[in-house]
């Protein structure tokens, strides 16, 4: 088989420039969209009871996440495609992964109705239902075509490294939008036309990877024959597997608070501008970035492990720090404390898109060794599963929190936002709990040794 080149490596993770567009707009904006920040914005209310109604939505779609991930990584695991078994997944759904995010925030009635949540609730099924046909197989794919666990992490770098850079992008909507009202653009087209770009760009970076890798130069074909819930049962009866998802899940809840909840913390409990939010997001995005090549040499010197577990620990004292926010802002003010926490969670962002990545597809790749199997697919599943569960949690969450201390008007106030902080702060300490028990060295060992193995081998023939 052939050896990935770089240049293919980096078409190969557009994908994830696309994922950091596409699931960015959910992520960051859904809840802002209809939920308003303060009382003074011009967004219609396009239903009754929009904290519970968006906490309703979300519960639905998390049940149906939860059939399709399993469903779509079985199909693409015993597919027998003759472009291979993840591109074709990919090709078809690319579009429809891009087009169904967009249109969630075209409901058809301009005023409050129920017809809106239905709209809602649908295009977000449909969004969830195609993100799933394009990411499972991609994720199996990168797994498959990089077998090297040092070019892996090289991988996961480029990856978080687009996946970043679309997500900064995303994070820009708040200066687009404030630039567009300026010149008399409404608010609500004025965060319309930055989402039309992002979605059309995400789907236009989605399809490059599936016609630009050619799977079977890279993937060996293996006979795979083993029902959806065979091989579900295999792969979460695993012990290290299960200890990475759960840790996953709980510390992704804690994580996903900050990238849903950033806008409320910097606009009401700092009192600061939505330009700040772009602010905030550059430094840390900035900073991040250039901490990659040291994640990488740590992860080579120490382990991926003590990494998950630093920046776990970073997270709770940041969350801590944004509970007792007052006492932060009276010591050194609201504009060093929103800068602090662009620095703060710089090179933790970085493990976290970095690092976990890695250990699932070491893990899928540890599984094949051990089997002589390579259901990729489902790893994968449980990990996209586990990260959108932990997305719907998140937005329940934090719609219930801020629903709890919103004021007449229906517009968060600081008393829910501040929960959402001591909620984070105590699912990402009992992740650290989690983490303490997965076995990295186990996992390192064996795939060195198989590799070395196979390069005999091939001296030899």
């Amino acid at each position: 088989m052939k050896k990935i080149t770089n240049g293919k490596i980096f078409a190969l993770c557009l994908g994830d420039f696309a994922r950091g567009l596409i699931n960015g707009i959910i992520t960051t904006y859904l809840l802002t969209f209809f939920i308003p920040t303060n009382s003074n914005t011009t967004l219609p209310q396009f239903f009754a009871k929009a904290a519970l109604t968006m906490a309703i939505i979300r519960g639905i779609g998390t049940v149906i996440d939860a059939v399709t991930d399993p469903w779509v990584a079985s199909l693409s695991d015993n597919s027998k495609a003759k472009s291979g078994r993840r591109i074709s997944f990919m090709r078809w759904s690319a579009i429809p992964y891009g087009l169904f995010c967009l249109l969630i925030f075209f409901p058809p009635v301009s005023g409050s109705s129920i017809i809106n949540a239905i709209w809602v609730g649908v295009m977000l099924a449909l969004y969830y239902l195609f993100s799933t046909l394009y990411n499972i197989p991609y994720s199996a794919l990168q797994a498959e075509v990089v077998a090297e666990p040092r070019k892996r992490v090289f991988l996961y770098s480029i990856v978080s490294l687009l996946y970043v850079v679309s997500s900064a992008m995303v994070f820009c909507t708040s200066m687009i939008k404030s630039l567009l009202m300026g010149n008399g653009v409404p608010e609500i087209w004025a965060l319309r036309i930055p989402f039309i770009v992002f979605c059309v760009l995400g789907g236009i970076s989605a399809l490059i990877p599936s016609f630009v890798i050619k799977e079977k130069d890279y993937v060996e074909p293996k006979e795979y024959h083993q029902s959806i819930w065979g091989a579900l049962k295999a792969t979460v009866s695993y012990p290290n597997f299960a200890i990475i998802t759960v840790g996953y899940l709980i510390m992704w809840i804690a994580f996903t608070f900050f990238n849903t909840a950033e806008v409320y913390y910097i606009t009401n409990l700092l009192s600061l501008g939505d330009e700040w939010v772009t602010y905030v997001s550059v430094i840390s995005i900035g900073v991040g970035i250039m901490t990659y090549p040291l994640v990488n040499i740590l992860a080579r010197k120490v382990g991926k492990k003590p990494l998950l577990l630093g920046a776990c620990i970073t997270y709770v004292l940041l969350y801590c720090a944004i509970f007792n926010y007052k006492l932060v802002i009276g010591a050194i003010g609201a504009k060093p404390f929103a800068i602090l926490i662009g620095l703060v969670i710089a090179m933790p962002i970085a493990i976290t898109n970095i690092i976990p990545a890695s250990i699932f597809a070491d893990l899928a790749q540890y599984d094949s060794i051990k089997t002589g199997q390579n259901r990729a697919g489902m790893f994968f599943a449980a990990r996209n599963f586990a990260n959108k569960m932990c997305q719907s949690i998140v937005v329940i969450a934090c719609s219930l929190l801020l629903g709890m201390g919103a004021d007449g008007t229906g517009a968060a106030t600081s008393k829910g936002v501040r929960n959402t902080a001591l909620v984070a702060m105590i699912f990402v300490a009992v992740s650290v709990i989690v983490y303490v028990f997965y076995n990295d060295k186990e996992i390192s060992a064996a795939i060195k040794a198989h590799n070395e193995a196979q390069e005999k081998e091939s001296k030899k023939a």
